[in-house]
């Protein structure tokens, strides 16, 4: 049986630029495996909090690595 690939979505202008470490995306990861039996692998993305890269991120993970689920988190912050 071949793993599903889950796509894991964090947008954060700071954490795709270096600034700091993301947590968001390996808590989502921790969570998933601790909840779910059937075999999976996590497809991150780590992006900027813009609508182009979010764009991208979303159509690459559903259309190129065929992930039936995409979660997203991040954007905790104003922004244009």
């Amino acid at each position: 049986m071949t793993a599903i690939a889950i796509g894991i979505i964090v947008t954060s202008d700071r954490a795709a630029a270096g600034h700091y470490e993301d947590r968001g995306g390996p808590a989502i990861e921790a969570y998933l495996a601790n909840i779910l039996a059937t075999d999976w692998r996590p497809v991150k993305r780590l992006v900027p909090d813009e609508r182009a890269s979010i764009e991208q991120a979303l159509i690459a993970l559903a259309d190129r690595e065929k992930c039936p689920l995409i979660l997203t988190t991040g954007g905790t912050g104003p922004a244009p």
